[in-house]
């Protein structure tokens, strides 16, 4: 299973309304669970997400952000 790290990035590309970045901000629950900003192209703040990893993957098509 997956776990949350603090600065982990994840990345939806979405063909209508653009990229986001989601940058994990603070973790819980033995990094099982976390809060994670969500910015647009432009580094606007858009949504935080607050909860586990599995909940996180079933809101969107997230990937790892790999630089």
């Amino acid at each position: 299973m997956e776990e949350f790290v603090v600065g982990q990035k994840w990345i939806l590309a979405d063909a209508v309304f653009g990229t986001f970045v989601g940058e994990v901000v603070e973790i819980s629950d033995d990094r099982r669970s976390g809060t994670v900003v969500i910015t647009d192209d432009q580094g606007n703040i858009v949504d935080t997400f607050t909860g586990n990893v599995a909940e996180f993957h079933l809101s969107g098509e997230w990937r790892r952000f790999e630089k």
